[in-house]
């Protein structure tokens, strides 16, 4: 089992072998976004499709680099589940927004649901990292990940 230094590290260099990838997925899906969104707003559910699927992908690539960690079968369980509801979020919203815009879901509905989704996706990784945490002591959390991204770029800041 490694570290959590040695997991920091191993999450760091997925997140610099991807960058470039990133940033032209980032400015596709901007044009993308720019060039769909004149045509129509019942293209909406085809928007977030575009704006979040890649992101997804890059989750996915963490979500096995994780696995790869701990073999305890509820650990990888967690993990699997972690991913499996920011899926869960993002065909939601796709379905809700496809719904609204097909006129079978007031604002007030869909407005709702979103902020549900919204509500998810964000305490969902927070409770699940909570468990990895609980059954492994080397688990990376979000915020450690961030503080570590925010160490390199300043160190790299002051070697330039």
């Amino acid at each position: 089992m490694l570290t959590k230094e040695k997991r920091i590290e191993q999450l760091l260099e997925q997140d610099d072998s991807h960058w470039r990838w990133g940033w032209g997925v980032a400015i596709a899906t901007v044009v993308m976004t720019l060039v769909i969104a004149t045509q129509s707003k019942l293209y909406a559910p085809l928007l977030v499709f575009i704006s979040f699927f890649p992101y997804l992908c890059f989750e996915w690539r963490k979500t096995k680099l994780l696995l790869t960690f701990n073999e305890d079968a509820r650990y990888q369980r967690l993990v699997y589940t972690d991913f499996g509801i920011q899926w869960l979020c993002f065909v939601l919203t796709i379905c809700l927004l496809a719904a609204y815009y097909a006129d079978s879901l007031s604002p007030v509905v869909a407005i709702a649901g979103l902020f549900g989704i919204g509500v998810m996706s964000i305490l969902a990784p927070y409770v699940i990292n909570r468990h990895l945490h609980s059954l492994d002591a080397h688990h990376v959390r979000g915020k450690e990940l961030r503080e570590a991204r925010d160490q390199r770029f300043h160190e790299s800041k002051t070697n330039t």
